[in-house]
């Protein structure tokens, strides 16, 4: 229960740094390596400015950054919900979804797609 505690107040000061200051304008936020050294935009190139802009409500902008991410957080915040507050059968229920191979293996196959579709696409 502590872990889940401070990981929670981890993520909450995280955000609440990302909505303060600009990812670009400040050189403490870190820069994707592997664009670094490959050139190409990783999967997850973007994240900092989405927060960003999603936690000063502008949508659309945030959109923008990684549109990848109107995917992922949905399921992001159904894994966090199923750790945190579901119990018993429903809790089994909602993870042999979220947790099942159907699931897990589209997830993966559209982190492979946003990938090539972003680097080729210039998106």
């Amino acid at each position: 229960m502590k872990l889940k505690l401070a990981a929670a107040a981890v993520v909450i000061v995280v955000i609440a740094i990302l909505c303060r200051l600009d990812p670009v304008a400040y050189p403490l936020f870190p820069r994707c390596l592997f664009r670094q050294l490959t050139g190409l935009s990783c999967p997850g190139c973007g994240m900092q400015r989405f927060v960003h802009a999603l936690a000063n409500g502008h949508f659309a902008e945030a959109a923008g950054y990684n549109y990848f991410m109107l995917l992922f957080i949905p399921y992001v915040a159904v894994f966090v919900m199923m750790h945190t507050v579901l119990h018993g059968a429903t809790k089994q229920r909602v993870r042999s979804v979220v947790e099942g191979r159907v699931l897990t293996t589209a997830l993966a196959a559209s982190i492979v797609v946003w990938f090539v579709v972003r680097n080729v696409a210039g998106v």
